[in-house]
């Protein structure tokens, strides 16, 4: 071990930390080998709440130049100063807490800031929340050759209006809930990256009764792999990106500024591109219009919203750039007040980089003012082609490897107590339902074993309604997600109604937010009462037809809008029988909520149904069937021949 290694302490402990309650206090880092370590802990200006004698503990810097110095449990409460000292140097810590830990994972909807949900919440946006709730996002990187024993970087941020953008918007919506119901500091600890499968998740030994994972990880564990790969990727995209830039005939003819007069077409936003034989395939496309503002709206801040693209855009208004996105999910929301009155010209380039352009279907075009006048752009557009190309092959997404993203962000987490986890992820895996379950039953097992936590909470989201091309298999998704809640200890959010339809990232996080903290109200507070949604248990077949038991329901099934409930259907296999409720005869059924169950007569054919099912579709209509508390029920399928007769 280098001896001149510089003495530092773990970015989980910082200014502003959390740190958990009732529990012992892992102060950690790295020094030089054989170097003694004191920590001292002790009131902020002796004002902290719950601890009156300061609290110090002991250590010594291993050979491998790593230290830990364990200090006493406390109890909710703060703020507290930490000192922490190795032969002449001295590292000093202010403004921590004692509270609950939670840690955020998953994917893109767990990550997703409050940055991208500012129009949906803007009064929370703009206030922020409790300084007692805070976030610690952990520093992105993958590591595939061994766990990471440290963090790279990261830093204690408070739910002030400042730092709002940056935080996790289910976990601000969580950590809200929670704190307006204990008054305890929150901590989340944010551990979440888009696009990311349960795989690279998952540690190297949970993985092992999965070799087909293994061996990819043992592929990226070659050394010089990844780097080698990174770089033939970086090489070949930006030759790409350089050789659309020559061929673009409007960046050589400052379309962007009025020029190229000639050829263009008229089109609404709201067309499909794959309908116009010039508008398919990879290539620029440019679109441009004209729009009247009035003298009392010209120069005000407003909001130019188009929706979602595929894939990059950049937007020009009156021939200045105003804006750019560089991939298909993001919003496109452009702010300016370029806007003159009079005629104003917008002018669009989009890059189709990885296939066929174009504008989500369904998404509106506006142009918003403050003041809340809006103005619809969807018609009135022309187009031109700027270039055409062939496809750019997509690059080798590391972060999706198996392992990775445990061993870079998970595994250097073990050593902090946490009250509980909040898993929101699927997306990535939602064509691999049938395997899903044993992926997700080694991660929670595995996850506890390393926090050394047996019972450790688990709460879980499902995947919400979503109803395009790469949503497919998300009803066969979400059944299998129902299920997984005989993993003991733990919980799912059901979140169909917070979904878009035509949107992967839908901006409805509160309710999603609001609901994990319900959940945690009983999983790892131990509070009595309904907290959970919904989930179908067993049916009866009855003479009349079936009778439906529920989970959660003990106070009496409602209905989210006061009508009968709706979204129930039979099904009725063909020939060759399904066992998933897809490809059948399916037809609407009648129910009627009897207290805490729901009968649904037989219907008037010549035999039984094969199944039963409720809100079976990515986009349904008319479910509305809730508890007492209004959360909504699970989408689930019951056949009937597995049912018992009553």
């Amino acid at each position: 071990m280098e001896q001149n290694v510089r003495f530092s302490v773990t970015p989980l402990i910082s200014d502003h930390a959390v740190l958990q309650r009732d529990e012992v206090i892992p102060v950690h880092g790295r020094g030089r080998a054989g170097a003694g370590v004191r920590a001292e802990l002790e009131p902020e200006w002796g004002k902290a709440d719950g601890v009156i004698q300061p609290k110090s503990g002991w250590g010594v810097v291993n050979p491998a130049g790593t230290w830990l110095v364990e200090l006493p449990p406390l109890p909710a409460g703060g703020p507290y100063r930490l000192r922490v000292e190795s032969e002449r140097e001295e590292l000093e810590f202010h403004d921590l807490y004692f509270g609950d830990i939670w840690v955020m994972a998953g994917q893109s909807n767990m990550q997703l800031p409050m940055e991208r949900v500012k129009y949906r919440y803007p009064e929370e946006y703009k206030k922020g929340a409790s300084p007692m709730i805070r976030q610690f996002a952990v520093p992105i990187q993958w590591k595939f050759d061994s766990d990471s024993d440290a963090l790279s970087g990261g830093e204690w941020k408070m739910a002030a209006a400042e730092h709002t953008p940056v935080f996790s918007a289910v976990g601000f919506f969580f950590a809200q809930k929670l704190y307006k119901r204990y008054r305890i500091p929150i901590g989340l600890i944010l551990t979440a990256v888009g696009g990311t499968p349960v795989q690279a998740w998952m540690s190297r030994e949970a993985l092992c009764d999965f070799p087909d994972e293994r061996k990819k990880l043992d592929a990226c564990s070659d050394p010089g792999y990844v780097e080698r790969i990174r770089k033939e990727d970086e090489t070949r995209i930006a030759a790409w990106w350089r050789l659309l830039a020559e061929r673009d005939q409007g960046l050589a003819e400052n379309w962007a500024a009025g020029g190229g007069r000639r050829f263009w077409k008229k089109i609404s936003l709201a067309d499909r591109w794959d309908d116009r034989e010039d508008l398919k395939g990879a290539g620029t496309v440019w679109l441009r219009n004209c729009v009247e503002i009035p003298p009392g709206l010209a120069g005000q801040p407003v909001r130019i919203s188009l929706g979602t693209i595929t894939d990059a855009d950049c937007l020009f208004v009156n021939g200045e750039k105003t804006g750019s996105t560089s991939y298909r999910y993001p919003p496109r929301e452009y702010e300016t007040t370029a806007l003159r009155p009079g005629r104003n010209r917008l002018v669009l380039r989009v890059a189709a980089v990885h296939g066929q352009g174009g504008f989500t279907r369904g998404k509106s075009h506006r142009l918003i003012w403050e003041n809340g006048e809006e103005r619809d752009i969807t018609d009135g557009w022309e187009y031109r082609r700027g270039a055409v190309m062939e496809t750019l092959g997509e690059q080798t997404f590391f972060e999706r490897k198996p392992a990775g993203m445990y061993q870079g962000m998970i595994a250097p987490l073990h050593r902090v107590p946490v009250k509980g986890i909040c898993w929101y992820q699927g997306e990535m895996n939602a064509d691999e339902y049938e395997r899903y379950p044993g992926y997700f039953n080694r991660l929670v097992e595995d996850w506890r074993r390393k926090w050394n936590r047996a019972g450790l909470p688990v709460l879980f989201v499902q995947l919400p309604c979503y109803d395009l091309e790469a949503g497919k298999n998300w009803v066969q998704f979400r059944e299998m997600q129902r299920k997984l809640t005989s993993v003991p200890g733990t919980a799912m959010v059901v979140s169909m109604d917070c979904g878009e339809e035509n949107d992967l990232h839908p901006v409805n996080k509160k309710p999603v937010g609001e609901r994990l903290a319900m959940a945690a109200f009983q999983m790892a507070y131990g509070e009595d009462g309904i907290w959970l949604s919904p989930l179908f248990s067993y049916g009866e077949r009855t003479a009349e037809g079936m009778i439906l038991h529920f989970d959660h329901s003990e106070c009496g099934l409602e209905t989210l809008d006061g009508t009968a409930p709706g979204g129930f259907e039979y099904c009725f296999y063909g020939g060759e029988g399904k066992e998933d409720g897809r490809k059948v005869r399916i037809i609407p059924a009648e129910a009627r909520i009897a207290g805490n169950t729901v009968v649904v007569p037989w219907p008037m054919r010549d035999r039984l149904p094969d199944a039963l099912v409720y809100s079976w579709s990515n986009n349904p209509s008319g479910a509305n069937l809730c508890n007492s508390v209004k959360l909504p029920a699970s989408p689930f399928l019951c056949q009937i021949e597995t049912e018992k007769n009553h």
